[in-house]
C-alpha cells in the first residue's frame, strides 16, 4: 500500500483499520460523531477504514436489519460500514443487556468473513465487549481500546450501583482485564491516567498497565463543517433570530442525568428580565414534566423547542445563542475531566459556556471561555447567567474569541492526526 504524509516529512504505512463501535450510526442519524469523523480523516490520510456496528440504532426505533440477514454492508460518503444484526429495545431493561451480549458474540462468529485488518480499535463496552479482544488476537491485529465512559465507575458515583454489590468487583475486574490487554489505551477524558493510578492498575502501583501506553484524545468538532453548515443550513425560528433577546440555549437530552430542572428554576428567578429567553432543544423522559411545570408557573421565558433537530442545523442554532448551557447532576466522576460532545460545538459557535459543574481539567475555566462550577441554588445559578448579560461588549467579545480559538484544538482533523500517531 502507498505511504502517506503525516506531520510534515514523517511518513507512515497506510493500514486497514476496523473501528468497532456498537452504537455507530449512518451519518443521517448520527449524533455522536467521533467514530464517523475519525474514519473520514483516517481515510483521507490513505488508510482503509471500516466501521463495524450493531444494526439497532440506539435511542431510535430503527433496526437496519429486519430480515434473516446476519449482517449487511453499506457505504456512506466513501466510508464502509458493516452492521451486525442485533435486537431492538426501548428501555434499559433485559433487551438492551441482551443487545450488548448479542453484538460481540455474533461479530465473533462472522469476523473471518471480512478482510483482515492491521488495527482493531474498540470503543469499550465492558464486560461483553471484551470478546472483541479475542477477535483482534486471532487476527494478530494491533488492539486499541477507546474509553469514552468510565464504566462501572460512573454507575457507582451516580448511586445506581452500591459499592457493596458483589457484581461490582466482577465488573471492575472485567474493565481492568480489557485495559491490560490493550496495546494502546485511549481515554476521551484528560484524567484517564489518574483513573488508572487511583485504581492501582499501573506499573508503579503494582499493576500491569504501562502509563506510556495510556493516551488522551477527547471528543471534538469538525470546525470546517460547522462553519459550512452554519451558513448553508438556516433554521427558521423567530425566537432564535430575535436580536433583542439574550438567548440562553440548551441543546441535548432532557433526562435525569441532565438535571434540566435546575436550569428551569434559574429561569424562574429571572422571569422579570424580559430580554432573557431560555430556548431548550431536545427530548427525554423529563421533558413533559418540565413543560407542565413551566405552564403551571406561567414561565413564558422558557420555551421548549424541537424534540429533535437535524445535526446540520445545530451550528446555526448555536451561533444565534448568547450563552450555551452544559447542565448535569454533580458527580465525582467529573474529577477525571469531561468529554461532552456538545461542548466542542459550543466552542465552535464562538459563544460563552455556562456549566453547573466543577470538573477536573476543565477547558472552560482553563481557557476563560465561561464559568464552570456548582451552584448551591437557583439564585446563584441565575446570578451566573446575569454575569454574562451584564458583561461589557469588549469582555463578552474576548470570551467569544477565546471559545472559537479553543475549538481548533478539538478539531476532528487535528485529533485524528494524534490518533494516527498511535497506529
Amino acid at each position: 500500500m502507498p505511504n502517506i504524509n503525516f506531520g510534515g516529512d514523517r511518513k507512515v504505512d497506510a493500514k486497514k483499520i476496523w473501528l468497532v463501535n456498537q452504537y455507530a450510526m449512518p451519518p443521517v442519524h448520527e449524533r455522536r460523531f467521533q467514530t464517523l469523523k475519525r474514519a473520514q480523516y483516517l481515510s483521507e490520510l490513505g488508510h482503509q477504514v471500516t466501521i463495524i456496528s450493531g444494526s439497532f440504532l440506539h435511542n431510535t426505533d430503527i433496526n437496519l436489519i429486519t430480515n434473516g440477514d446476519r449482517y449487511i454492508e453499506e457505504e456512506y460518503d466513501g466510508i464502509r460500514f458493516i452492521y451486525i444484526k442485533t435486537n431492538s429495545y426501548s428501555t434499559n431493561g433485559f433487551r438492551r443487556v441482551w443487545n450488548h451480549l448479542v453484538f460481540p458474540i455474533r461479530f465473533f462468529r462472522l469476523f473471518r468473513k471480512f478482510e483482515k485488518p492491521d488495527v482493531v480499535c474498540h470503543l469499550a463496552t465492558v464486560p461483553f465487549g471484551n470478546i472483541i479482544y479475542f477477535i483482534a488476537k486471532r487476527l494478530k491485529a494491533k488492539f486499541i481500546v477507546d474509553v469514552v465512559d468510565l464504566w462501572p465507575e460512573s454507575f457507582v458515583t451516580m448511586g445506581v450501583v452500591s459499592k457493596d454489590n458483589p457484581l461490582l468487583k466482577l465488573a471492575y475486574w472485567g474493565e481492568r482485564w480489557l485495559y491490560e490487554r490493550a496495546d494502546k489505551l485511549v481515554f476521551s477524558m484528560e484524567g484517564g491516567k489518574d483513573y488508572i493510578k487511583e485504581k492501582g492498575w499501573d506499573l508503579d502501583s503494582g499493576g500491569s498497565i504501562d502509563l506510556s501506553d495510556v493516551h488522551y484524545i477527547n471528543n471534538g468538532v469538525d470546525v470546517e463543517e460547522f462553519d459550512r453548515f452554519k451558513y448553508n443550513h438556516v433554521f427558521d425560528d423567530s425566537d432564535l433570530q430575535n436580536d433583542k433577546n439574550f438567548n440562553v440555549i440548551y441543546i441535548g437530552s432532557i433526562r435525569l442525568a441532565n438535571n434540566i430542572r435546575k436550569l428551569v428554576e434559574a429561569a424562574e428567578v429571572l422571569r422579570d428580565f424580559r430580554q432573557i429567553k431560555f430556548l431548550i432543544y431536545g427530548d427525554g423522559e423529563d421533558r413533559q414534566s418540565l413543560e407542565q411545570y413551566c405552564k403551571a408557573k406561567g414561565l413564558d421565558n422558557v420555551i421548549f423547542k424541537q424534540r429533535w433537530v437535524e445535526s446540520k442545523y445545530v451550528p446555526f442554532i448555536l451561533s444565534h445563542s448568547s450563552l450555551n448551557i452544559l447542565n448535569y447532576f454533580p458527580n465525582p466522576i467529573f474529577r477525571f475531566g469531561g468529554s461532552q460532545s456538545k461542548s466542542f460545538q459550543y466552542m465552535a459557535s464562538a459563544k460563552p459556556i455556562l456549566c453547573n459543574l466543577t470538573m477536573g481539567y476543565c477547558p472552560i475555566t482553563k481557557n476563560s471561555i465561561g464559568i464552570a462550577r456548582e451552584f448551591k441554588d437557583a439564585h446563584e445559578y441565575s446570578e451566573a447567567i446575569l454575569h454574562f448579560v451584564n458583561l461589557s461588549q469588549a469582555d463578552y467579545a474576548k470570551i467569544c474569541r477565546n471559545s472559537r480559538m479553543l475549538a481548533d484544538s478539538y478539531d476532528y482533523k487535528y485529533l485524528t492526526g494524534i490518533f494516527n500517531s498511535l497506529l
